[in-house]
């Protein structure tokens, strides 16, 4: 059996609840949002971004909070569709060039009530066209929250999961997300080179 971050609730270390703490330090960390606070509060939904700046790679990290009042695989698995589809790389170029792309899009479902959750999220974190898309649980009244497994999402999952945790002052030292985004772009610079190469020799001989 899987073994879950949720079936032990990270506790959080502040008075505060996670996901007002986590908005807080979005905003002191240079994300915003053309939204009111007061949709959150009335709608249960606003979004936070920040581009980012990778060497000559596109990035861009994205907070989604969505209040839910009943979680479930489904909805687990409607979000994650969308969302994907919403920032993943559509056009023929576009597609081309993900390698060269870091999108990270988390999406924050916020549970109501305070009973404990043990949501199995690995399943539904997805790398496509570019953009990573990252769930996480939150249940404010019990301070719990929840992300996937990374020991079993490893590579480009795991320090963003890691940068998550700093930013909810569970890690004291930041996560380089957008190293391995720099390493793709090298080696297909790489690649291309050695394509040339191979071309030119060819019409040499």
């Amino acid at each position: 059996m899987q073994e879950l971050k949720a079936e032990k609730p990270i506790e959080s270390p502040s008075d505060s609840d996670p996901v007002t703490r986590l908005m807080a330090r979005l905003v002191s960390e240079g994300f915003t949002t053309d939204q009111p606070e007061e949709d959150w509060r009335k709608f249960g939904e606003i979004i936070y971004s920040r581009e980012e700046k990778i060497s000559v790679a596109k990035g861009e990290t994205v907070f989604i909070f969505t209040r839910v009042t009943d979680l479930n695989d489904r909805i687990l698995r409607q979000t994650s569709d969308s969302i994907v589809n919403t920032y993943k790389a559509k056009k023929p170029l576009e597609k081309a060039m993900s390698v060269l792309q870091s999108i990270t899009v988390y999406h924050c479902l916020v549970a109501t009530g305070d009973q404990p959750h043990n949501d199995l999220l690995t399943n539904y974190v997805t790398r496509s066209g570019g953009a990573t898309f990252i769930p996480v649980v939150f249940v404010p009244e019990i301070n719990q929250v929840i992300y996937p497994d990374v020991e079993e999402k490893v590579g480009s999952v795991r320090p963003r999961i890691e940068y998550l945790q700093y930013l909810l002052g569970e890690r004291r030292e930041t996560a380089n997300m957008h190293r391995q985004t720099v390493q793709a772009f090298y080696i297909s610079i790489a690649v291309l080179a050695v394509l040339l190469f191979a071309i030119a020799f060819s019409f040499i001989h």
